[in-house]
């Protein structure tokens, strides 16, 4: 091999955006694969980054979208995805019961049988409140088959912008107290109760029958591959309140291979509770919670391939995003089981430089990259083009939040499956 054919085959990381074909809109959270140990997704703004070599194929897919593929050096800069139903027209099908059970009944046995098998993540959150910005970032692992649970901290990051004088302890950070990891053990089928022992999902149909809570319908498409997805659309039925949470929401199921593909869902019944130490003022409100997952299924068993979300109460605001690392090597100096914080647990674990040096992570929004860059005690081993000043909209957006609820500083926030005894 030649000197210059040797060069043209050294890794280089390519960049671009996914948008809707049709809407323009970008398109969160879809899956860029190379191989088992090379692999994103896209961020909340459609756009990721990945380090690969010029002749490597890059597969980028999402359900609902026409795959495409492209070589990383003939790599547009926005890629365009066109919307399955553009083209394809869904039938409304019956039998939905029977789907269900033969789906939830298949996960049982692969969690059964796979109870035990890891996978390495790497999880970001991202929280806005009054005159507040904070970034979380962390490697962990977790049981992955079906449903996360015993969660793992490896190595953590955090930042925090605060606007000046809303908080009067310069050494407060943001949330402080909270739970709100226990959002990661959240499936539509849970075989593992852990935290969600009292929630009830779409998998309650099949294995309690529980017919007056849940309508469900069922229609099917042909993807440009040639697989059958059923889309079943569960929600709780009119008048329905339950007293525990609720999971509504769209499974997208291969019907052939009975495989879980992704869901989109909606909690309800979820409760936020925020203590203002302060003021000693104790208040519980209800959030609206929207929920995604992908699946993967290449070891065998259905697997938690990333998950996203975003809790939202009043002018608070929560997002994160977790992605599998595939079958990357990955060696870790620290491990630190999440107990019931997880923001504590992040910094008790600390920051390993050499693992953010060397494993590509999702990329971030110019919103994150600010947070990481203009905190001084946010670890990072490069510079970032997004290292700009808040735009006047946004402090004017800051302003109004802190006049309306600057009091959340110094609070502790807490999840609550229904409304917490006072």
């Amino acid at each position: 091999m030649s000197v210059a054919a040797f060069a043209q085959e050294q890794p280089d990381s390519v960049c671009a955006v996914v948008m809707d074909a049709e809407t323009g809109e970008p398109v969160p959270y879809v899956s860029i694969y190379v191989s088992p140990s090379c692999g994103t997704i896209s961020n909340y703004d459609g756009e990721f980054s990945l380090e690969c070599l010029p002749s490597d194929v890059l597969r980028i897919t999402s359900i609902g979208y026409q795959r495409v593929s492209f070589q990383a050096m003939e790599l547009p800069d926005t890629i365009r995805m066109k919307p399955v139903a553009s083209t394809l027209r869904e039938v409304t099908v019956m039998g939905t019961d029977d789907v269900l059970y033969r789906l939830v009944r298949k996960m049982q046995k692969e969690a059964g049988k796979h109870k035990k098998t890891e996978s390495n993540y790497f999880f970001r959150l991202t929280t806005q409140y009054p005159g507040t910005d904070e970034l979380a970032e962390a490697f962990l692992s977790a049981k992955s088959c079906v449903q996360l649970r015993n969660i793992t901290f490896h190595s953590g990051n955090r930042g925090l912008l605060v606007e000046k004088g809303i908080l009067d302890n310069p050494d407060l950070k943001g949330l402080g107290r909270t739970n709100l990891h226990v959002f990661l053990r959240l499936a539509p089928i849970l075989v593992f109760y852990d935290y969600w022992d009292f929630a009830l999902v779409p998998g309650d149909i099949v294995l309690n029958r529980k017919g007056k809570i849940y309508e469900a319908s069922c229609t099917k498409f042909t993807e440009d591959d040639g697989t059958e997805i059923r889309k079943i659309r569960v929600e709780g039925k009119p008048g329905y309140w339950p007293s525990d949470p609720i999971l509504e929401g769209t499974m997208y199921v291969d019907y052939k291979r009975c495989q879980l593909l992704r869901f989109d869902g909606q909690k309800r019944g979820l409760f936020l509770r925020m203590y203002d130490h302060g003021r000693q003022r104790l208040s519980i409100d209800t959030v609206s919670y929207d929920m995604h997952i992908d699946y993967r299924h290449d070891h065998g068993f259905t697997e938690i391939a990333n998950m996203s979300g975003t809790i939202v109460r009043d002018k608070v605001m929560l997002r994160y995003l977790l992605c599998n690392l595939g079958d990357k090597e990955m060696t870790f100096k620290k491990s630190v089981h999440v107990g019931d914080n997880m923001l504590q647990t992040i910094d008790k674990v600390g920051y390993d430089s050499l693992l953010w040096a060397t494993t590509s992570i999702v990329k971030r929004t110019q919103l994150e990259e600010r947070i990481a860059f203009q905190d001084s005690t946010f670890f990072m081993p490069n510079r970032s083009k997004y290292n700009t000043p808040p735009t006047e909209q946004e402090r004017a957006a800051n302003k109004y939040l802190r006049d309306a609820i600057h009091q959340l500083k110094g609070n502790a926030m807490q999840l609550h499956r229904g409304l917490p005894q006072k």
